[in-house]
């Protein structure tokens, strides 16, 4: 018993319908011969024949030529549908490459679509809520003086999280007095507020310099055991910016892709 023949999908277009059809009838229904049509789309007779009986196909720069001499739009050639939504519209080149290609390479081509779904389904459920924190440029100390609580910075796009919802600036670690919990360069999240309670860390300020320090009522205090416990004198202007939330991780900062599909 024979195998039936397996249709060439490279020879029919989106619809099913053969290339080869579509030509024929439509050159019958224009009362034209095949001499005539190989004349308008500058091609020989015997080529129109190879078309018509499913030797050959047309390659993809005669094709609008053929459309125009039989009065055929590249959609009613291709056999796509059309769509009254401008969103649905299937891009007319990725339609008429998709329709040139062999079964066997259409099914490499859907493989390749089906993975970038999924790449792009797992991105939309890991899309992280952003909200902006102003980072401040100065620094608290934990070690040297250095002025904070100026308005040098900008804001930056964040993760919102429990902690982060929670801050109102972030400010730069400078110096060791701090560790081990907090360490030079660290980017810590600060609640604003005018005074913490004893043995939490907040930032302070006194006239130009900024601390960052454990809060007790005989003074600020260090982690590092190394460092003296600050005192302060009646007259000094010592002021609570707020208090130490933690740190600001770096995974908690917005990738450029995220900052410009939230600003979408």
């Amino acid at each position: 018993m024979s195998r039936p023949e397996k249709k060439d999908t490279a020879m029919q277009n989106a619809a099913g319908v053969s290339y080869a059809e579509i030509i024929r009838s439509r050159r019958m229904e224009n009362g034209m011969n095949q001499e005539q049509l190989g004349a308008m789309v500058h091609v020989g007779k015997n080529a129109v024949g190879a078309w018509e009986s499913g030797r050959s196909r047309p390659d993809l720069n005669s094709v609008p030529v053929i459309c125009e001499a039989l009065g055929l739009t590249l959609e009613e050639f291709y056999g796509i549908p059309e769509h009254d939504s401008e969103k649905e519209k299937i891009p007319k080149e990725f339609a008429i490459r998709y329709v040139a290609l062999t079964d066997y390479h259409r099914q490499i081509v859907l493989h390749e679509m089906d993975a970038l779904l999924k790449i792009q389904d797992t991105q939309a459920k890991e899309k992280r809520e952003l909200i902006r924190i102003f980072r401040n440029d100065l620094a608290a100390c934990a070690g040297p003086s250095y002025t904070v609580g100026e308005t040098s910075g900008e804001p930056v796009w964040i993760e919102k999280t429990p902690l982060t919802s929670l801050a109102d600036e972030m400010i730069c670690i400078s110096g060791n007095s701090m560790e081990p919990e907090y360490h030079d360069g660290d980017l810590v999240l600060v609640q604003h507020r005018a005074s913490i309670r004893p043995g939490e860390i907040g930032i302070f300020t006194n006239g130009d310099a900024g601390y960052i320090k454990v809060y007790q009522r005989d003074g600020l205090h260090s982690l590092n055991p190394a460092y003296p416990t600050i005192h302060f004198n009646d007259g000094d202007e010592v002021r609570c910016v707020g208090k130490v939330l933690g740190i600001a991780e770096k995974e908690l900062f917005a990738r450029e892709d995220e900052i410009t599909n939230n600003m979408i």
